[in-house]
């Protein structure tokens, strides 16, 4: 693929996340299935993915990374079916990440919601707070991939950006280096500084590109399992392994059949057969099929997780950021970062935006989904609970 084909995917890819990111946050509302938000937004996605490059039939297309809405403190990864739904309530914390890809050339970006009936009314406690902490991190991280500046130099940036906030960068989530058909190259790098465990000591270079997620919790940012099963699963294309139970084999045939090196949902794999359900544990333990653990913050309580995720290129002039950040919710911090700080002048840094290609409009319309009464079912309930657990 020639790097002028290359770009223009790229841009048509975080145009189609931009389109998608924008609608499904608009329907994180009180009474709104996570299910359904996740869903509508997958379908957007696959449906913008079929609408371009029309003349390229044969280039694989659609879902990079299947969309997750993440409540309050759960941190990542949360993409529910029927039997593990979860309906918002007012104030709920939403985190919506959407991912698509053209021909492999994948964006990335998440945003963060308050789902309310008064979005007029400013959120002044420690939701606006986490809020605003990663809103702020995101921007300090998209500044900071230039040539030369180095990876550590971000977690500490981000670090600070926390702290100032009295906040704390979640565990287990990463700035990565994508290329095409890689979600997370050679330079990946976790975001939360681990003494025993420190950052590769290396610089950005012209021509790269990063999937920068930025994290926080208004507690320890330590995570746990959140005793949800997980959803989200990934084929090690590397890996071989003889598989001793027919389900096992079964499985693992439709999910290389179906799917490449991208993350996909399990229940898209195996639909209503128990036989292809049974063939996961085996698949998982063999390392063929990589489970995404949904996590959330160890800490009980109203501890809250916001999420503000870009894809951006390091460019030899700076920083080219591919997906547009959409508007803050109604929140006010008491926080202020002062300009004269070392995040304040990060802040007034240059970033460019790149321009991005108009979309053609859907010839299918996708259903927007509409809210259902919180609490309507036996398993909105039981996640209801399972948010609120110790």
């Amino acid at each position: 693929m020639d790097i002028q084909n290359s770009d223009s995917k790229y841009r048509t890819a975080a145009a189609i996340v931009d389109q998608v990111l924008k609608q499904a946050s608009v329907v994180v509302v009180p009474g709104m299935s996570v299910a359904a938000i996740c869903s509508y937004a997958d379908e957007l996605v696959e449906a913008s993915c079929r609408a371009v490059f029309r003349k390229e039939e044969t280039i694989e297309r659609g879902v990079a990374l299947p969309t997750t809405v993440s409540v309050n403190r759960i941190i990542q990864n949360y993409s529910p079916g029927p039997e593990d739904d979860y309906v918002l309530r007012e104030g709920d914390v939403a985190k919506v990440e959407v991912s698509a890809h053209i021909d492999g050339c994948m964006a990335s970006a998440a945003h963060t919601s308050v789902a309310t009936n008064a979005p007029g009314t400013a959120i002044t406690d420690r939701r606006a707070d986490v809020i605003s902490a990663a809103y702020h991190a995101s921007e300090v991280a998209a500044r900071m991939i230039r040539p030369g500046q180095s990876a550590r130099n971000v977690v500490k940036a981000l670090s600070l950006v926390a702290a100032g906030f009295n906040c704390a960068v979640a565990a287990d989530t990463f700035t990565c280096q994508i290329d095409r058909f890689v979600i997370s190259g050679k330079n990946t790098f976790a975001n939360r500084f681990d003494p025993d465990a420190p950052v590769a000591d290396f610089t950005f270079e012209s021509g790269e590109t990063y999937t920068v997620d930025c994290t926080l919790s208004s507690g320890s940012g330590i995570s746990r399992q959140s005793g949800y099963e997980s959803t989200v699963y990934q084929r090690d294309v590397s890996r071989q392994h003889s598989l001793k139970l027919r389900t096992s084999r079964a499985l693992f045939s439709e999910v290389s059949r179906r799917f490449s090196v991208f993350p996909f949902l399990m229940r898209a794999a195996v639909g209503d057969s128990s036989a292809l359900k049974a063939g996961i544990t085996e698949c998982v333990r063999t390392r063929l099929l990589a489970p995404f653990a949904v996590t959330m913050d160890k800490e009980p309580g109203d501890t809250f997780v916001a999420q503000f995720k870009s894809t951006v290129r390091c460019h030899y002039t700076g920083p080219v950021r591919l997906t547009r950040a959409l508007p803050l919710p109604n929140v006010q911090s008491s926080v202020v970062i002062p300009t004269e700080s070392e995040i304040g002048q990060i802040l007034a840094l240059d970033c460019e935006q790149a321009t991005l290609p108009e979309l053609p409009r859907l010839k299918l319309q996708i259903q927007t989904p509409v809210p259902v009464e919180a609490g309507s079912t036996e398993s909105g309930a039981a996640a209801a609970a399972a948010m609120d657990m110790s």
